[in-house]
């Protein structure tokens, strides 16, 4: 990736110091005097960085910040202002400056932005293609996880993947049963073929049969056109059966001659249609104890249950809680068009802490909460500082310190503090604080505060 950087400013003697500042760096520079210049060699996918001034006499810095965002809204624009402009940094960063820069320029701070920029740059341009596939993806998880348990269900799956037999899914709610058996179908000869998954407990028992079987025209008051239902849209692959327990005994009778002759009858027809597909069949509550209520067929349960499988749930599997979570995190602030966010370690100990009733769908609910909001749930944490927090008075009251020290340890506390809300961010830092970069780096240099430390 090329290190390129446009400087726009109409002080020519500013951009003939940049110049010379920036000789013998590893950056290919650029300088126009007048911004409608720099605008005209942009294009969408240009991978450097721009670093303009805001008080300039046609076009300001703030336009010039739009109308990059219009061209490419990617782009990583580093503001420069006066000492004391507050107000125009925050008015920046809220319209998408990536970095601010007061002058005179620290060249320290200047390469140091800049690096950042660019590997930002980078890992946009980089996410662009995995940002439409989610776009485009149909809703269904990856299947990840390295734990013990996980491990040997997925050497589990492939091995079931190999038969065409009835498989039964065995989980909680949210664990994540349709993922589990989307993952059986890719593995298997099937995975050329269709994969339709079907909540029997969403349709209205009046239509189900139509809806599963398919019906000829005028089988029924609307019926205009012959309709074929997911059996045979899927023929030759493999159809899951999701809470199969609350599919009405009429259907059971239909579903059993199904796995037993491998045929159907569309209603309002008497021809029988052969097809191959692949039941698998999942339950909210333990399917043999509805056999046991009279509600389900016991002959259709065994020949569901040829091949069992249990997912465990999310508490059974802790070590799998960071992975998936960075995964979620990853998705939804590409999806989003989110800064990246690196998960502090406090947050991950609460979710691990977590019971997960809701299992992988509630993790992955509470990640996309987390990219929108910057918050966990109430029941996780507000903030990975909360359990941290300490008052003024812990700091003020008498330790034999002297009042300035006092006040030190309370500086430093706070900035600790939001640099840890912010992810280690000392853009941000500035702006939730309203403190000069300059005089951010300098507290930080004195009471030696690393933002790394933070990320």
């Amino acid at each position: 990736m090329s290190k390129e950087i446009y400087f726009v400013d109409d002080d020519k003697n500013f951009l003939h110091a940049m110049k010379l500042i920036m000789r013998k760096t590893a950056f290919k520079i650029k300088t126009f005097s007048e911004p409608l210049e720099m605008l005209a060699e942009i294009q969408a996918g240009w991978q450097g960085v721009v670093v303009t001034d805001i008080n300039m006499p046609l076009i300001d810095g703030f336009e010039v910040l739009d109308r990059l965002k219009k061209i490419d809204d990617g782009i990583p624009v580093i503001v420069l202002t006066g000492n004391g402009e507050v107000e125009n940094v925050l008015k920046a960063l809220r319209a998408g400056a990536y970095d601010f820069l007061e002058k005179p320029l620290s060249k320290e701070y200047l390469l140091s932005s800049a690096h950042r920029a660019l590997e930002k740059r980078q890992l946009t341009i980089e996410n662009k293609t995995l940002r439409q596939q989610i776009k485009k993806s149909s809703g269904v998880q990856e299947f990840i996880g390295q734990s013990a348990s996980m491990l040997r269900l997925k050497d589990t799956l492939k091995t079931v993947a190999l038969s065409d037999a009835s498989v039964m899914l065995i989980g909680e709610t949210g664990a994540g049963k349709e993922v589990i058996s989307n993952y059986i179908h890719q593995c298997s000869n099937r995975k050329n073929k269709k994969f339709i998954a079907i909540n029997c407990g969403a349709i209205p028992e009046n239509l189900m049969d139509s809806e599963l079987f398919g019906h000829e025209a005028g089988a029924f008051t609307g019926a205009t056109t012959s309709r074929k239902g997911k059996f045979e849209e899927c023929n030759g692959g493999t159809l899951f059966l999701d809470e199969v327990n609350s599919m009405p005994m009429s259907m059971q009778v239909k579903l059993l001659r199904f796995l037993e002759e491998r045929v159907i009858e569309k209603v309002g027809s008497n021809k029988l249609i052969p097809l191959d597909v692949r039941i698998i069949a999942a339950s909210q509550i333990p399917l043999k104890e509805v056999v046991d209520k009279g509600d389900f067929r016991e002959d259709l349960y065994y020949r569901l249950n040829v091949i069992p499988v249990k997912i465990p749930s999310l508490s059974e599997r802790p070590d799998d809680i960071p992975i998936l979570y960075n995964h979620f995190l990853f998705q939804f602030c590409t999806l989003y068009k989110r800064e990246l966010i690196e998960v502090p370690q406090t947050i991950l100990n609460k979710l691990i802490a977590y019971s997960w009733p809701g299992n992988v769908r509630e993790l992955r609910n509470i990640a996309e909460r987390y990219v929108i909001t910057g918050n966990l749930p109430e029941n996780l944490g507000d903030s990975p500082t909360s359990n941290n927090a300490k008052s003024i008075s812990d700091f003020t009251t008498s330790n034999g310190l002297p009042i300035g020290d006092r006040v030190g340890q309370y500086e430093k506390h706070i900035i600790e503090e939001e640099l840890r809300a912010q992810n280690g961010s000392v853009v941000n830092t500035c702006a939730s604080l309203g403190t000069p970069r300059k005089t951010l780096y300098d507290k930080m240099k004195k009471y030696d505060i690393k933002p790394a430390d933070f990320k």
